[in-house]
């Protein structure tokens, strides 16, 4: 491995999926860091042996302002491994222009996980989704549908597809799958509702999802998922960008501070009581063998005695 590495792309996941390998093949500790400060003495741990320790990867998320800041000094430690430490940046661009970009390119230290764009995004989702390995019907026409609702927005498209397999239980993914998903998603979640439901307050919640002509029980059930998978995935790191990536968050890793207030509200345990309901529910309403507003109900029930359990 290079001593120091960059992997660049807009896309979250998919700088992930060229990290992945990376890390695989390094057989010391690795640490995580999102824009340390104290750069000189990051660099320093690369080359200094340890009596007590293996020596580590560190695996630094960064911003290209943060490049920017430090390019000078990073540019000097790229080359060849020395047998010591070793870096990974993970950032969403580069400045190409910069000593730190080009001497990363020559050493060919400088992986671009480019995503698809608009004329590619069709059949680069087909292809994903010929590839999941719960198989899928008609992929050409879920590609559709995701293209859609997201447009090129890679990481959006791959989170749907997971939670797409998750309202499937298994089963191949199909297009009816897809449109009961994407309804949850796609367009803005009925916020009050789903704040009522994480308070406990099962009547307000119940009130508001049966105003005027009523919600689909998928909307309902698509942003109770889409919160549960940020609170989950912020009980497994305090990195807000990992959290996101985690997450299939396509917005702001910002926005998983909210999930974090939340999740110390909920409690972990809870939070993974609700996502088993929202699975049971959901393999309910996929399967027909009843109606699903009074499945959509008992789940709001069923998450007022989690939360609440002295509310009866």
């Amino acid at each position: 491995m290079q001593r120091i590495t960059a992997v660049v792309g807009s896309s979250v996941r998919l700088r992930d999926e060229l990290l992945q390998p990376l890390l695989a093949t390094w057989g010391g500790e690795i640490k995580r860091a999102v824009e340390p400060e104290d750069v000189p003495a990051l660099l320093m741990d690369l080359d200094t042996p340890s009596l007590f320790s293996t020596p580590a990867l560190w695996v630094v998320r960064c911003d290209q302002a943060w490049l920017k800041r430090h390019a000078e000094a990073l540019a000097g430690m790229v080359g060849p491994g020395t047998g010591l430490g070793a870096l990974v940046l993970v950032a969403p661009e580069v400045d190409r222009r910069t000593a730190l970009a080009k001497a990363l390119d020559k050493a060919g230290a400088l992986l671009d996980a480019a995503g698809p764009g608009d004329r590619e995004i069709h059949a680069w989702t087909t292809a994903r989704l010929n590839d999941h390995p719960q198989g899928v019907e008609e992929a050409g026409q879920v590609a559709n549908l995701l293209v859609e609702a997201f447009g090129a927005e890679v990481d959006a498209i791959l989170g749907a597809i997971e939670q797409i397999a998750l309202y499937a239980d298994e089963a191949p993914l199909t297009p009816a799958a897809t449109r009961a998903v994407v309804a949850g998603i796609a367009e803005r979640p009925p916020w009050e509702a789903v704040a009522a439901l994480f308070e406990g307050d099962a009547r307000r919640c119940l009130e508001l999802l049966h105003a005027g002509h009523g919600q689909a029980p998928e909307l309902l059930l698509g942003a109770v998922a889409a919160d549960l998978r940020r609170m989950l995935a912020c009980a497994e790191t305090k990195d807000d960008i990992e959290a996101a990536r985690l997450a299939g968050h396509k917005g702001s890793p910002f926005a998983m501070r909210h999930a974090r207030r939340r999740l110390q509200a909920v409690g972990v345990g809870n939070a993974v009581r609700l996502m088993n309901g929202v699975a049971q529910t959901w393999r309910q309403l996929r399967q027909g063998g009843g109606d699903a507003g009074v499945a959509l109900d008992c789940f709001v029930l069923h998450a007022r005695r989690v939360l609440r359990p002295g509310a009866g």
